[in-house]
This record gives C-alpha cells, sequence and structure tokens, in this order.
C-alpha cells in the first residue's frame, strides 16, 4: 500500500496529541517524524522522505519564513499551514510563502485528513519540467514582448481581439507566441478557443514559489494554430489569491521563453492583475465607434494620464469599425486625442462562426477581410512594439 507520508513542525501539546491520535487511524497516513525547531526538520528531513508536512504558523518565531525556505528546498513536498485564528490575509501569506493550504484550529478529524489528501494530490499532479525539450525553443536574443489587451468597457470584443492577434502574431512572424488569460473572474479564452484547461492560472499561482521557464512551458497548453495558452481560473472564487507579485513573476518568467506575451485583461482596473499593464510593452486600448464605449475609454485614458502612464506604449485599437456608421475613426481619434494605430471591421456573422466553433478568424480559410486585418495589425505591432523603457510621451 501507497503511504502518504506526514511530518509535523512546531505543533506541540495537545493539538500534537490529537493530530496523531487522528491520523493514526488512518491507513494510508502515515507519521514519519514530529519535531519541535526548524533546525531539527531540517536535520530529519535529510534522511526522511516526506509528502506532506504540518507547519506551526508560530514555529521558530515565523513559520511562514520557515515554510518559504521548506518550499524552495523540497519542492516536492506539500505544506500545510497550522493557525489558531482565521483571517484572510493568511491565505495569502501561506501562498506567498509556498504552503498548498492552511488548517485553522479547531478542525475537525475529517478536514484535517482531506487537507492532507489534497494536498498530496497536488504535489503528486505538479507536472515535472522538460529541461532538454524546451530549452531549445527558446529566444536567445532579446526578452518577449508584453502586448496587453485592455478596455474598461465591457463588450467591445477585448477576447476576441487577444485571442485572433495572438493567432495573427504566430502567423506573421513564426515566433513563440503564448496568450495569457487575466480575465480572473470571467476570462473565457479557452471557451474562444474550444480548449479543455487541464491546468490554468491557479495551479501556476500555488506553485509560483517554484517557477522558473521549464516549469511553466509544463503548465502551458497547446492549440493547433501553433500557440501556446495560460488559461485563467477554473474556479472564480481563486481569485482572491492572485496579487501584482505574481502577475509579474508570471509574465518576466514567459518573457524569457516566448516572443510575444499577449495577455487578456478584465474589463475594469483590478489591483490583483493591475501589474500586466505596467508590464506591457505596448498597451492596446480597445474601443468601438459607440458613445458609451469612447467616453468609457476616454475617462480610462485620463486615469492612465494621471497615473503617470507612459502614452508612448498606448495604441488605440478601433474594433467593429464601420464605415456606414455615423461615428467614424477620424471622430474617434478627436475625441480620445489619441490616433487610432489599427482598426478592425465589424463582422457580426463572421464574429458569432468563430466563437461558437472555438476558431479563430485566422484559421478560418485563405486570409482576407478581417483575418487580414489582423494580420497587418500583427505586423505593424511587431514593427513597432516599444521597449518597456521608453519614456513618457504626452498625447497627440
Amino acid at each position: 500500500m501507497e503511504f502518504i507520508r506526514v511530518f509535523i513542525l512546531g505543533i506541540i501539546g495537545e493539538e500534537r496529541t490529537y493530530i496523531e491520535d487522528v491520523l493514526s487511524n488512518i491507513e494510508y497516513i502515515k507519521i514519519v517524524g514530529a519535531v519541535k525547531s526548524d533546525e531539527e526538520a531540517f536535520e530529519e528531513l535529510e534522511t526522511n522522505f516526506v509528502d506532506v508536512i504540518l507547519v506551526d504558523a508560530s514555529v521558530s518565531g515565523d513559520g511562514y519564513r520557515v515554510a518559504e525556505v521548506l518550499s524552495e528546498e523540497y519542492p516536492n513536498m506539500a505544506i500545510i499551514m497550522v493557525e489558531r485564528e482565521f483571517d484572510e490575509d493568511i491565505i495569502y501569506k501561506s501562498l506567498s510563502a509556498g504552503a498548498q493550504n492552511v488548517l485553522f484550529y479547531p478542525f475537525t478529524e475529517a478536514k484535517l485528513v482531506e487537507t492532507i489528501y489534497r494536498a498530496y494530490e497536488l504535489i503528486k499532479r505538479r507536472p515535472v519540467p522538460t529541461r532538454e525539450k524546451t530549452s531549445s525553443l527558446k529566444p536567445q536574443k532579446s526578452l518577449g514582448k508584453v502586448l496587453t489587451v485592455f478596455s474598461t468597457k465591457g463588450g467591445v470584443g477585448k477576447t476576441f481581439v487577444s485571442v485572433n492577434l495572438a493567432v495573427a502574431l504566430q502567423r506573421e512572424t513564426s515566433k513563440r507566441v503564448v496568450l495569457v488569460d487575466f480575465d480572473i473572474d470571467f476570462g473565457n479564452v479557452s471557451l474562444a478557443l474550444n480548449i479543455a484547461p487541464r491546468f490554468t492560472l491557479t495551479n501556476v499561482v500555488e506553485d509560483i514559489q517554484n517557477i522558473d521557464e521549464d516549469l511553466m512551458e509544463s503548465y502551458l497548453l497547446p492549440h493547433e494554430s501553433g500557440i501556446v495558452i495560460l488559461p485563467a481560473n477554473a474556479k472564480p472564487q481563486m481569485t482572491e489569491f492572485i496579487n501584482a507579485n505574481h502577475v509579474e513573476k508570471i509574465l518576466n518568467t514567459l518573457r524569457s521563453s516566448f516572443d510575444y506575451i499577449v495577455v487578456d485583461m478584465p474589463a475594469r482596473f483590478y489591483e490583483p492583475v493591475n501589474q500586466a499593464l505596467v508590464s506591457a510593452d505596448m498597451l492596446l486600448m480597445i474601443t468601438t465607434p459607440e458613445i458609451s464605449a469612447i467616453r468609457n475609454v476616454k475617462s480610462a485614458l485620463i486615469t492612465l494620464d494621471e497615473l503617470n502612464y507612459p502614452q508612448g506604449k498606448i495604441k488605440v485599437i478601433l474594433n467593429k469599425a464601420d464605415n456606414r456608421g455615423l461615428i467614424k475613426e477620424k471622430d474617434v481619434e478627436a475625441t480620445l486625442q489619441q490616433e487610432v494605430f489599427g482598426s478592425i471591421s465589424v463582422d457580426y456573422k463572421l464574429a458569432t462562426a468563430s466563437l461558437n466553433q472555438g476558431v479563430p478568424v485566422i484559421e478560418k480559410g485563405r486570409p482576407k477581410g478581417v483575418a487580414k486585418e489582423y494580420l497587418n495589425l500583427a505586423k505593424k505591432i511587431t514593427q513597432e512594439a516599444p521597449s518597456s523603457t521608453e519614456n513618457k510621451k504626452g498625447r497627440r
């Protein structure tokens, strides 16, 4: 029988007795050690194989510091923090330290066993990096460009633009392109590409302490177009675990492996993922020729200006452009005081079929119409993508 080997660190007295009594009655769990200090733990772990370690939050003065060291030294060992008072900040703190979960004392027997089992299963499912396979694919020159697709107005086709631009970039350049879904509440990138996510952003965040280029590669999902994707969370409630540090580390890691990183953002300024705006080499601001959309984007541009955002990074994309409509491209430019960088024509029939079938317009036969416009946009971006260090420029 395969045992889950459990180690106890810093938990003493009645709490330790309770844990030992409960686990002694579970046939597939075996306690392989129990010590009071981190020094003793590191000595024991040198010779003991451990699947799951329970760490008291106050051990050696700071259990989270101990957990962080443990996660770095023993990446294949699950860490569960044991706390006495519930606090939402503790969950963030635990995940940042590399722990897989937190137990708040007092906990039931069922909760203890379930938490250990889930942590063990999570570690078992952790993909193994394939270094030899991926290293030859990485660009050897400059770091990749982050292209952040954003709008503070819903319904402007932001995700549709993100998906088709990513595919167009790959088609136009034959370089490595990754599409990241940072719309962490309502992300639909995987749906738009008809991909059933095996791994999501949640898995990456849970493994953030161990993440490197090769481990990141193993979490990405390939698409037949040649791009790979990092989908948004399968469970919206997991969004509370994602913060700016996670986003920055994810993007920096992807920069080292990919030529272009296309980021689909929420339809609002959202603190957990705003770092993707800061890290962008180019911010593609999506609007449509509608008064409400233009007014909303105008407010967003003013906000960015007040935050001293480098205006040279911002490129306005006019989606669903219609020459027969009352609002023309020149009207959009006049209102936003910003040139339209790229324009994508309206084609509701094509867009609906593309989304329903999970097939990007670029993949639908010979490039023409909207598909051709995406290829032209991709070409223009590859020629004009600014560096991250570009100085701030004023609006036109």
